[in-house]
C-alpha cells in the first residue's frame, strides 16, 4: 500500500485522531494492568479482575490503531495489508469474547500449564496480534521515524508471552521474557504512538 499524500484527507485526519484517543487509552489501561497485577500478586482480589479488565480495554483499543496504520501506509502491498488488517481485527475481537467469558467465570483458565481449551485459542489470538503490531512498524511508511523499532520489540514481547503460554503457562522462562514487552514496552509506545498520531492529524 502506498505513502498517503500530503496533505492529507479529512477522512485520513479523523481515522489518526481518533487512533491518537485510543493509543491514550491502550496506554493508560496498559499502566492500570501493570499497577493491579502487581497488587493481585501483593494483596490478591479484586485485583485480579481489575487487571483482566484493564486488559480488556486495552486490546480492544488497539483496533483504531490497526486502522490508522492502514490508512497513512506502507511497505506492503494492499491485498496483503488488508487481509493483515482483517485479521488483526479478529484477533483482538477473539482475544476480547474469551477473556470477557473467562471474567464472568463461562470459561476457565489453567495458568500453571501449558495453555489448553479457550486459553490456547486466546493465547494464538495473542501471537497475531503481536505480528501485527511487530509487522505493522516495521513494514510502516516514512511517516513513522524510530518509533518503530519500540513497536517491533512490543509487537515480539507479546509473541514471546504467548509462546511461554502455550508451552508452559505462566511459569515458562519465555513467559516472563515476553512478559516485558507485553506489560511494560508496549504501553510505552502506545503512549508516544499517541503523540505520534496526535502531531500528524494536527499537522494534517
Amino acid at each position: 500500500m502506498g505513502d498517503v499524500a500530503v496533505p492529507r484527507s479529512r477522512r485520513t485526519q479523523r481515522i489518526v485522531g481518533g487512533a491518537a484517543l485510543a493509543a491514550y487509552v491502550v496506554a493508560a489501561a496498559g499502566l492500570v494492568a501493570l499497577v493491579s497485577i502487581g497488587l493481585f500478586f501483593w494483596i490478591g482480589q479484586p485485583w485480579g479482575t481489575f487487571n483482566d479488565l484493564a486488559l480488556i480495554v486495552m486490546t480492544l483499543a488497539l483496533a483504531p490503531l490497526m486502522l490508522a496504520f492502514y490508512e497513512l501506509g506502507g511497505w506492503t502491498p494492499t491485498p496483503l495489508a488488508q487481509a493483515a488488517q482483517a485479521g488483526g481485527w479478529i484477533a483482538v475481537l477473539t482475544w476480547c469474547v474469551i477473556q470477557a467469558l473467562m471474567v464472568t467465570g463461562v470459561v476457565t483458565f489453567d495458568y500453571e500449564v501449558g495453555a489448553t481449551g479457550a486459553f490456547a485459542i486466546e493465547t494464538v489470538a495473542v501471537v497475531v496480534i503481536g505480528s501485527w503490531v511487530a509487522g505493522a512498524n516495521l513494514l510502516a511508511g516514512p511517516w513513522l521515524g524510530g518509533l518503530r523499532w519500540l513497536g517491533v520489540l512490543s509487537g515480539m514481547g507479546w509473541v514471546v508471552l504467548a509462546i511461554g503460554l502455550l508451552l508452559g503457562g505462566v511459569n515458562h522462562p519465555l513467559t516472563y521474557v515476553g512478559g516485558i514487552g507485553y506489560s511494560l514496552t508496549f504501553p510505552i509506545w502506545a503512549y508516544l504512538m499517541a503523540r505520534e498520531f496526535g502531531g500528524s492529524a494536527a499537522g494534517g
